[in-house]
């Protein structure tokens, strides 16, 4: 139920009007939703609004209208926030005690939602919401991308809504959103693509698509609905590239001309204070070298989209790699039918892996024990520990802490070629659920999380939370399922054919600062992209020999594994090194992890002596605009629809003037008396960004950069920079230019991994050139209405690189992790965008005065808030145990139970717990009594004379069985396993499917002994159960088909 809540009853207030209007350019979508809300009560009410974010989605603007009042946020350090927006506590359920209607954000809730007080509302009035965010966009195994409206903006219509009366933040977020009347709906995409569409389509609703007929690519174009919208859901839209799967780059240029930044530059402190005593051109480059997090918005970024095609491809099994962590809940509520299901899933999973993986298991209660100190290669012994362990495991370890082991888990060494997957069960909730959740978001590039809840306690919002900041999978178990074919299912995901270790290496010429985010590698299944950001500033000016064919490569493969330094600084091509700050230290000792991925890295260098074709040739058109034709997205047109479309997360300046107000409404209402018109779209007016709106001026005292001193050493970039060969061993850069991009600025992005254990390499390359000018002011007239979305989703993702290596800070080193922080909250203040040491404070435009947050903030530093980070936001936790008999079988405590399925399964579990790592079987007494078959009924039947002629001496068996050949017993023994549970469990064939893919690879690389062949041992095994139908002390169980009673 997000909107716009009346506070004193928990009520959405109905919607009447939602006007959508967005843009895609590659993964990334720029959205701006315009609301209006009616009060329809006869009295005044206090109103707050609550809007929830996609999983990454940052909040660039907002703006609401109430009468002549409006209302923006401003960024301000929550350290500074005043102690009345303290003054309130809350109770465990996450309902304000004095009634005063403050709502709890914890670590989670506080990146994934918006909420802002907008005061009082008087009876009868007409709020107006605005809202603008950008996003990056997930994308489909086959390289198609997903757009889909915020489901706040269109709720499904429902006459009759119930008023909840408790004002608590996650309940509202669980419930779906509906409106009690019918709304005017209007909705616009722009897709500008660096690319060729092969199609657009809409699995939701009937779509229309515009494009200028005189384009000459149809690379951009304007979606609108073709009918009526119908309440139904949210407008979702699919749109396909022509080329997938090759990797792009885009490019948005600066809002500054180099003349203005330099202008920019003379008026900071930092710039100011160090250029008294050396003005020379070496110290203004080192700078604006360490300035450069706060200088985003004023120079262009470079992203990178790749989505490889993993889809067309066939695993192998037999090379399959993966880090797979079991984390098991061994809390006393999992006791009984719980614990027991969890360990009968375990030793199909265990037996489920295969070879070339890694594993370990931990069990979590109010401490966690693992089996392994670390992850260990999966072999006869480590599997023969697990399944030990497995059998001895007891619910015994009292209550429910997941954040030490997650903390320990996110923490451990990075094992090259193996993508760490995290297997989470657990029945129950956690008292800091945000905390644990912010844990996962903070390593999900390096961690996916398949969450599986069992019963009806089970916190909800911890199992999907975990799954969605990780791309990860969330199951339920309601009572009567079974736990084997959901965590099969996704252990199936896990063995799709993967792209690991990625690291991204951008080379660019010397004169060129360099920021890059995000930092270390990641790992790509099916579906899932890789996005990339550099910032770039150019600094050619202050050299005074700049040389063209010299470059530097800036790499982001070791930042995540230095923990004492991530600040790094590039060396030039002929290996000399600046006198700057920012060297590279690597602790090796204190850091394990480096080996591998130093070791792995030096042999993925680019070669800069072998220039490659780019792999894309459209990425960046030649820089020669057409003249302009607005869209009905473009500003031109939106200025007299809605002066605030696309508006900034504001900044106070100074006084506002009398007539804003009024002007804004009139601007507002005419906005929807005016129809949407589908206007011409130049191909090319796409292929070059607009400038940034300039926002209101902040006081000097809130909007300055902090007066800190610059840090020291080691602080300067997020990026590596390696060198190169000589430049007289590199051929010209324009000869080996294959894109449109000129060859005098070329510079060029490289993607290494591991495909399936196999190194590969892709490369695109770019001009950087023409976006280094900035735009001239005449630009700026009419200003793009997306013109910072790279930069927003860039700074988004350097603040998240500052916050984890402040975390970092505190753990290695023991000390504050301030200077990180700093540098999160200067980037986080420069370029809007919210961090975990900012928040969003209501303002009055009008009265410049700040309004009531009605919100509690965590990292806060006030000690009334130290207790609301232990409280949960979810609903109250079942006391009772979780539902048992999820697996087929009646609700019994004993195993007495019966039932057919109980039997089966039972045996089922006693078979495969037999099986070997290679996926072999041994012919002993323990697979006889697991297919209740006696031995001398398995070596009668079997194809092998050896097995045959023991029978026939019985005094000298032992010694018969002791010539056989080990082969022959494992051969025979894996082949009937196979046949038995084809023959007698086939329903459960989703369960023990890669049981008996392991077993057969196994022995699909036997040579059969005795001359026999594979298919011929595989019969014999077959017909063996058939065989025992009609065996002469079995003929009785013919009869059992004519028995009524056993049917």
């Amino acid at each position: 139920m997000p909107g716009l809540i009346n506070k004193a009853k928990c009520s959405a207030l109905p919607l009447s009007v939602s006007d959508i209007t967005s843009c895609v350019r590659g993964y990334t979508l720029a959205l701006t939703a315009s609301m209006t809300y009616e009060n329809i009560e006869d009295h005044p009410i206090e109103g707050i609004f609550i809007y929830p974010l996609e999983e990454g989605a940052v909040v660039v603007g907002f703006e609401a209208m109430i009468s002549s009042q409006i209302i923006t946020v401003q960024i301000k350090d929550k350290t500074k926030i005043d102690d009345c927006y303290f003054d309130c506590c809350t109770a465990t359920n996450g309902a304000p005690q004095n009634g005063s209607g403050e709502v709890l954000l914890d670590e989670d809730l506080e990146r994934r939602v918006l909420v802002v007080n907008l005061g009082v509302i008087p009876p009868l009035e007409t709020v107006n919401v605005l809202v603008s965010t950008s996003s990056e966009l997930p994308t489909l195994p086959n390289g198609g991308i997903r757009v889909t409206s915020p489901p706040v903006c269109s709720p499904r219509v429902q006459r009759s809504i119930k008023e909840d009366g408790q004002l608590c933040l996650a309940w509202i977020l669980q419930e779906e959103t509906i409106n009690s009347i019918d709304y005017q709906f209007n909705f616009q995409l722009e897709i500008r693509g660096p690319y060729l569409l092969a199609g657009v389509e809409s699995p939701s609703h009937a779509i229309r698509a515009d494009a200028d007929p005189s384009a000459r690519s149809a690379t951009s174009i304007v979606i609108t609905l073709a009918d009526k919208y119908t309440y139904d859901c949210p407008v979702e839209i699919i749109i396909y590239p022509t080329e997938p799967h090759l990797p792009h780059v885009l490019v948005e240029d600066g809002d500054m001309t180099l003349e203005e930044y330099d202008e920019h530059l003379q008026g900071r402190s930092d710039f100011i204070k160090a250029t008294k005593k050396d003005s020379s051109n070496e110290k203004k480059v080192d700078i604006i070298h360490k300035r450069l997090h706060k200088d985003i918005l004023h120079n262009p970024v470079v992203m990178l989209n790749f989505c490889p095609d993993l889809q067309s491809m066939t695993s192998d099994l037999r090379r399959v790699q993966g880090e797979f962590v079991f984390l098991i809940d061994r809390s006393g509520s999992m006791s009984g039918v719980n614990i027991s299901r969890v360990k009968d899933a375990m030793v199909v999973i265990l037996k489920s892996l295969f070879p070339a993986c890694m594993f370990n298991i931990i069990g979590f209660g109010s401490t966690f024990k693992t089996l392994f100190s670390s992850s260990q290669s999966y072999d006869e012994e480590s599997l023969s520990a697990a399944c030990e362990y497995m059998r001895k495991i007891r619910a015994d370890m009292g209550g429910t802490n997941l954040l030490a082991p997650l903390n320990w888990i996110v923490r451990q060494p990075l094992q090259r070629g193996h993508p760490r997957l995290l297997f989470l069960l657990t029945d129950g909730a956690v008292s800091n659920t945000g905390r644990v959740i912010q844990l996962l978001r903070a390593h999900a590039r390096f961690t996916r999380c398949f969450a599986f809840g069992i019963g009806q306690g089970v916190c909800r919002r911890l199992i999907e939370g975990l799954s969605a900041v990780s791309r990860g999978s969330a199951e339920f178990l309601a009572e009567g399922e079974r736990l084997q074919p959901k965590m099969i299912r996704c252990l199936k995901k896990c063995m799709a054919p993967v792209l690991s270790d990625i690291s991204i290496e951008w080379l660019y010429p010397e004169t060129k600062e360099v920021l890059l985010s995000p930092v270390g590698t990641t790992f790509l299944f099916p579906g899932d992209r890789l996005i990339g950001y550099s910032v770039v500033c150019d600094a050619t000016r202050y050299h005074a020999n700049p040389k063209s064919e010299k470059r530097r490569r800036y790499s982001m493969m070791h930042s995540n594994e230095s923990s004492s330094s991530v600040f790094y600084h590039s060396q030039e091509e002929d290996g000399g090194r600046r006198d700057t700050p920012g060297t590279t230290v690597y602790d090796h000792d204190n850091h394990p992890e480096y080996h591998d991925y130093h070791n792995y890295h030096s042999t993925m260098r680019v070669d800069t002596s072998m220039r490659r074709r780019a792999y894309s040739t459209n990425q960046i058109e030649d820089y020669n605009p057409l003249k302009k034709v607005y869209t009905p997205s473009d500003p031109s047109s939106a200025v007299g629809k809605n002066p605030l479309r696309r508006a900034k997360v504001q900044e106070l300046v100074g006084q506002i003037s009398p007539d804003h107000g009024a002007q804004w409404k009139i601007n507002y209402q005419v906005m929807f008396l005016l129809q949407p018109q589908l206007a011409s779209l130049c191909a090319s007016s796409s292929s070059r960004g607009a400038a940034g709106s300039a926002g209101l001026r902040a006081p000097q005292t809130e909007a300055a950069e902090p007066e800190q001193t610059e840090p020291g050493p080691n602080q300067s970039r997020l990026c590596e920079a390696e060198t190169p060969q000589d430049p007289q061993d590199a051929p010209d850069l324009k000869v080996s230019l294959q894109s449109r991009a000129g060859g005098a600025g070329g510079c060029k992005a490289v993607v290494s991994g591991l495909l399936c254990g196999k190194p590969v390499k892709w490369e695109v390359t770019f001009d950087i050139e023409p976006y280094l000018k900035g735009r001239e002011r005449e630009e700026k007239v009419h200003e793009d209405l997306w013109n910072e979305t790279f930069h927003h989703l860039a700074a988004h993702s350097i603040i998240q690189d500052f916050e984890q290596m402040a975390e970092k800070e505190c753990e290695i080193e023991h000390g504050s992790g301030r200077r990180y922080q700093l540098f999160a909250l200067q980037t986080s203040k420069s370029c809007n965008i919210l961090s975990k040491f900012t928040t969003f404070i209501p303002i009055d435009l009008d009265s410049n005065e700040y309004l009531p947050t009605s919100v509690l903030f965590p990292h806060s530093g006030h000690s009334s808030l130290s207790l609301s980070l232990r409280l949960s936001l979810t609903r109250t936790r079942l006391l009772t145990k979780a539902a048992r008999g999820f697996m087929s079988r009646a609700q019994s405590k004993t195993s007495d139970s019966g039932g057919e399925n109980d039997s089966d399964n039972k045996d089922y579990i006693t078979l495969v717990s037999l099986q070997l790592s290679c996926g072999a079987f041994l012919l002993d007494g323990s697979l006889c009594e697991a297919i209740s078959v006696p031995m001398e009924k398995l070596r009668w039947t079997s194809p092998f004379s050896s097995h045959r002629v023991s029978l026939s001496h019985l005094s000298i068996i032992s010694s018969s069985r002791r010539s056989e050949s080990l082969e022959v017993h494992m051969v025979w023994a894996t082949a009937v396993a196979l046949a038995w549970l084809e023959n007698n469990l086939a329903r459960y064939f989703t369960e023990w499917e890669l049981i008996a893919a392991k077993a057969s690879l196994w022995l699909d690389q036997q040579q059969i002994p005795e001359g026999r062949d594979l298919a011929a041992v595989k019969a014999a095994a077959n017909q063996l159960f058939i065989i025992l139908r009609h065996w002469d002390e079995n003929l009785q169980l013919n009869m059992l088909c004519y028995n009524p009673n056993s049917v």
